[in-house]
């Protein structure tokens, strides 16, 4: 057997109530100026950690917005600055930890996240801008957050629909890591075994809220989703929906819960092996099929359509995803890729039966 893998550089705490350790998180980083980033929708939740920290908080930027754009991230850097910070805290989800990577590569400051979501970018260097109307994809060392503290308590107040968009986001970082461009059986592992605490944690936290065993099943699954991220890379799937939304407005969450059963039937051909696990890990014989059903469960959409993609746009997109996807599985041909997004724009159910 065959492998390389680059050790993961996180430090990784986790477990119920780990927030009220972010003081001593930020003196372990030598930092005593912290700047908090966030959306203005969490200014107000936050509140109470911004009190904890005291004079450890320099500042509040909580003006992220979704996809990074530019101008946003230009703003949160120049406020940082001005604060004479010395570490940032970046506290959401993908798009308010995702503000906060290149601001630690422009200024080489460190990095503490808490996520209070499933989108996994705490674990990972990559990060996307939209310039234009175009998202750039990065991966940079720097952007790494030093630190990651997860208390299954911070996710509490997502909604029901916020927990199961983000959550299939997460659930896709482990479907896309069962085939990367190169073997990797420790990746394997984490993605088998963070199927399963998705598919286990999600249902139930989106049925009650506050199961706080439900939402640390779902965090741990999210936790190895983005290591697997970091360790394998993405392929079709995540490429295809970096391309809705930087170019289309759809909402990351929104796009993975749709694009996923379809691009998983799409790979499936080229993937038997990969198929095989997936199918076990969700208890299915047809795990394109299964993924669809458990996002329409949670009642997250299931068809581009309703999220105001416009059918004549499909060509477009269809080209645009082949241009930016550097790997795949399965080749990727311009007819069966639009015969794809067609049947998300449509949200057809699909179908790829594990051989027998």
């Amino acid at each position: 057997m065959d492998f390389t893998i680059n050790p993961l550089a996180n430090r990784i705490v986790f477990g119920l109530g780990a927030t009220a350790k972010l003081s001593a998180e930020i003196d372990a980083l030598g930092g005593s100026r912290a700047m908090i980033v966030c959306t203005a929708g969490a200014a107000g939740r936050i509140a109470p950690i911004v009190e904890a920290l005291g004079s450890a908080c320099v500042g509040v930027f909580a003006e992220v917005q979704p996809h990074c754009p530019e101008e946003v991230v230009l703003a949160a850097i120049e406020r940082f600055r001005s604060l004479d910070a010395d570490c940032l805290v970046s506290i959401g989800g993908g798009s308010s930890i995702d503000t906060g990577k290149p601001l630690a590569v422009e200024t080489g400051k460190p990095t503490i996240a808490v996520p209070t979501t499933y989108s996994g970018s705490e674990v990972t260097p990559l990060y996307g801008i939209v310039i234009s109307d175009r998202k750039k994809g990065h991966r940079d060392d720097r952007a790494l957050p030093r630190t990651v503290i997860y208390d299954p308590e911070m996710t509490t107040g997502l909604s029901p629909y916020a927990t199961a968009i983000s959550g299939m986001n997460s659930l896709a970082h482990c479907v896309e890591a069962l085939y990367p461009a190169t073997p990797n059986p420790i990746a394997t592992l984490f993605a088998e075994a963070g199927i399963r605490a998705l598919v286990a944690g999600l249902p139930a936290s989106v049925a009650t809220s506050g199961d706080l065993q439900a939402r640390t099943q779902a965090l741990y699954g999210a936790y190895l989703g983005g290591t697997v991220v970091t360790l394998v890379g993405i392929a079709l799937h995540h490429r295809t929906c970096h391309v809705l939304g930087g170019s289309y407005g759809i909402s990351h969450g929104d796009a993975n819960a749709v694009i996923l059963p379809h691009a998983t039937a799409y790979n499936a051909p080229a993937t038997p092996a990969a198929m095989a696990i997936l199918g076990q890990a969700m208890g299915s014989d047809d795990p394109a099929a299964a993924l669809y059903d458990l996002a329409q469960s949670m009642g997250t959409p299931t068809d581009l359509k309703s999220l105001g993609m416009k059918e004549s746009d499909l060509d477009a997109a269809t080209e645009q995803a082949i241009e930016v996807t550097a790997y795949n599985p399965r080749p990727l041909e311009f007819g069966p890729l639009r015969e794809m997004l067609q049947n998300a724009y449509e949200g057809n159910r699909p179908t790829s039966p594990l051989a027998a």
